[in-house]
């Protein structure tokens, strides 16, 4: 007899994957068709999943058509099961499915359009610290370097297709027609989350370079670095006033004897 851990997985296995193989002794005929009953979870299953993909990823549905999306989503749940139980981080991994989906290869604006979609998710789905302002800066004598905590729900993403212009053109108001989807025009993008929405930032290569080593930990100073190695002229003061203008500062740390 199998053990409940067992049992659950080889329902799980055959819901998710459409194999039955190995459950038939565990079904009891009854009054109906044991095999139709599971064919109604299986089915209820995989609507369910299709549905929360299509919620994370609407205006890759749109791309796509959503006969298509709806196809790629089936092959998508029946090959990538979900992981834990929390549907909200469930299609983690479908702008790589999609790269190399059957129709879609020559089409990798979608891949990353989706990818942009999935930072969009994950941002919503962090917490939010109270902002600190630029006055927190004069808090430390002068010998002090100040060290930037930057929001959790902050996220850096590069791409060489013009996904930001794409998935705005996709909002209410905006129009599809004219973007070139399929022209490369690299974007380098910060979003976070701002209440229950999502604010935006289109970076240059020196404050993309400054707000990201930030994000990565490595410090105020060598984050200034980072920039001007892209830009012998870039605006630290002005960048500051822009991180701290858009709420992403979390903490003010002082550090009294600085690495380096």
């Amino acid at each position: 007899m199998l053990s409940l851990d067992a049992l659950q997985k080889t329902i799980a296995r055959s819901v998710l994957g459409g194999n039955s193989f190995g459950l038939a002794p565990l079904l009891e005929a009854g009054q109906f068709d044991p095999y139709g009953r599971l064919r109604v979870y299986q089915n209820n299953t995989r609507a369910s999943l299709t549905a929360t993909l299509m919620a994370v990823f609407p205006v890759t549905v749109k791309l796509v058509d959503e006969r298509f999306f709806r196809y790629a989503a089936s092959e998508f749940v029946r090959r990538n099961p979900p992981r834990e139980p929390r549907l909200s981080r469930y299609g983690s991994d479908f702008p790589a499915f999609l790269r190399t989906f059957d129709g879609l290869e020559e089409m990798p604006y979608v891949s990353e359009t989706a990818r942009l979609e999935w930072t969009i998710a994950e941002a919503l789905d962090t917490a939010t610290r109270p902002a600190r302002t630029l006055a927190d800066l004069d808090k430390a004598d002068a010998e002090a370097t100040p060290d930037l905590i930057l929001q959790p729900s902050l996220r850096m993403l590069v791409s060489h297709w013009p996904v930001l212009s794409i998935w705005s053109a996709h909002q209410d108001g905006g129009e599809p027609m004219h973007v070139d989807a399929s022209r490369r025009r690299p974007e380098r993008i910060a979003l976070w989350r701002s209440g229950e929405s999502v604010r935006f930032a289109s970076l240059p290569a020196a404050q993309f370079a400054f707000r990201n080593s930030l994000r990565g930990g490595l410090g105020l100073e060598k984050a200034v670095s980072r920039a001007l190695a892209h830009d012998p002229m870039f605006d630290v003061l002005g960048a500051l006033v822009g991180l701290f203008g858009d709420g992403l500062v979390a903490h003010v740390r002082f550090d009294p004897n600085p690495s380096n």
